[in-house]
């Protein structure tokens, strides 16, 4: 009991500076905190109001997604899916122009990138896929959202193509866990060397390096679908237009090297256009759920599904908590601190199945929508604001749980910061609604990229893989705790 009386000191001393409310009732520095009381609440349990609530198309700003599916598959009692992707090129290629003559200049491929044990489905099936430019951007401005129901008809014309090829994701002659195919590619009525090369000329054309500005009127992006076969979906990591050519090379003077009066060559590959991050793109996504699946939802049970799908609504007990922590430190001669709210959310067992679909590896749980306290000043959100900003957790108003295998469950930890954070700030004016838009959460199926401190620096909507999780609601764990003096 001593111990964890003296951890209870240091956790009001830690978390005092960001205190639930600014009133006297809270337990100030000057008190004896050695008669500290711990108060540990189970009995909140779960929300008889959680549900399932599927999500149309257009709730992903998923223009936000790290990576491209390609492909289409039927899943027994789970649905159909198929998806391409449009994508916004970024400029990355640099020429010698001293060492690289427009006659060297041989031809221009599509490269696509992708890791053989990320694809689900058959991956020995045959697959053509194709090519073709889009004839404008995927925003025309800073503001514009493009989302999985886009239209590609709106965006290129399909009557011209820059390439088509067969491949499988697993090839007899893979040696690495690395597939690339490489599609020659040509356009408006050009061969391939004759749009190599009329690059390279427009290339030498510039006084400076080009922009992307300046280039995305030469090709303001591509799409890339697929036209034959079926069977499974690849996730492509790497989409690049290359520029084969030879070049001469320098030695150790700086000249061009030279060998018995002949110009030494070598062949190279130049990347001069990819997909990244950094430019616009989108995952153009379709998928007609199993009735399985639909019953499941109808009938009331919460699930969570990827790709696209359903998320869950939780309505979590918030209004409870303030008003018995709140009831607790109103009484004469008691002050006191939140100290901890810890949340997990269980999911039932997940047999092992022929397609491996398991839950989803995150969750992240946030406000349907409505107001946060960020940075001094209220802001409304929702999820998709929170996909197109870029947003990050804060540990505040978005947590982020991974999913165990070993407990079955998601453990978002200690969310206390959120109830101190509405007790101070009440950015949706709770006290007055019972704090209706604070208690009325969604979780939601993403990914995530960190540094390589574990620090999470992207998030985005989890598109990449089928992904099933039915929420065990009657089993979800709220544990708070709470710390009160009496003086």
């Amino acid at each position: 009991m001593k111990n964890i009386r003296n951890l209870c000191i240091l956790l009001f001393i830690s978390v005092f500076a960001v205190s639930c409310s600014d009133n006297n009732n809270l337990i100030g520095s000057s008190l004896d905190y050695t008669e500290v009381e711990i108060h540990s609440d189970s009995s909140l349990g779960y929300s008889a109001e959680s549900d399932s609530l599927y999500s149309t198309l257009v709730n992903y700003a998923v223009n936000r997604a790290q990576y491209h599916m390609l492909g289409d598959i039927k899943i027994p009692k789970f649905g159909d899916i198929s998806s391409d992707y449009l994508t916004e090129l970024k400029y990355i290629g640099a020429f010698d122009t001293n060492l690289v003559k427009t006659s060297m200049v041989d031809s221009i491929v599509l490269k696509i990138k992708f890791l053989v044990n990320q694809t689900t489905g058959d991956d020995k099936a045959p697959m053509r896929v194709a090519a073709y430019q889009l004839n404008k951007p995927l925003t025309s401005f800073s503001n514009d959202t493009v989302f999985t129901n886009v239209n590609p008809l709106d965006y290129c014309d399909m009557q011209s193509v820059l390439g088509e090829k067969v491949f499988t994701s697993t090839p007899s002659t893979v040696t690495s866990d690395t597939v690339t195919v490489t599609m020659p590619v040509s356009r408006n009525g050009q061969t391939s060397k004759e749009w190599a090369q009329d690059f390279f000329d427009l290339y030498k054309s510039f006084k400076h390096y080009p922009t992307d500005e300046e280039l995305q009127q030469y090709i303001p992006g591509i799409y890339i679908t697929h036209n034959y076969g079926g069977g499974s979906i690849i996730r492509t990591y790497s989409t690049t237009l290359e520029i084969y050519h030879r070049s001469y090379v320098y030695n150790v003077y700086g000249e061009v090297a030279e060998i018995d009066g002949v110009k030494k060559e070598v062949n190279k590959a130049t990347p001069i256009f990819v997909s990244t991050n950094e430019v616009e793109s989108v995952n153009h996504m379709s998928v007609n759920w199993a009735s399985e699946v639909v019953s499941i939802a109808a009938s009331g049970k919460p699930i969570i599904t990827t790709p696209l799908g359903y998320n869950v609504n939780i309505t979590l007990p918030i209004s409870k908590i303030i008003k018995r922590f709140k009831d607790t430190i109103e009484k004469p001669g008691v002050m006191g601190l939140i100290n901890s709210l810890n949340l997990s959310i269980p999911v039932y067992f997940t047999e092992n199945n022929e397609y491996e679909i398991s839950p989803p590896p995150y969750l992240l749980l946030m406000r349907a929508d409505g107001n946060i306290f960020v940075d001094g000043e209220k802001k409304y959100i929702n999820p998709n604001i929170f996909f197109y900003d870029r947003m990050l957790p804060d540990k505040t108003n978005f947590f982020i749980a991974t999913y165990s295998s070993a407990t079955k469950s998601y453990d978002f930890g200690n969310i206390q910061a959120y109830i101190t954070n509405i007790i101070k700030h009440d950015p949706n004016n709770g006290a007055e609604d019972d704090y209706k838009k604070d208690s009325n959460m969604i979780l939601i199926p993403i990914g995530i990229t960190t540094e390589t401190d574990g620090t999470v620096k992207s998030v985005y909507p989890y598109l990449q893989a089928p992904k099933f999780a039915q929420i065990d609601v009657e089993n979800i764990k709220i544990k708070f705790i709470y710390s009160t003096k009496d003086y």
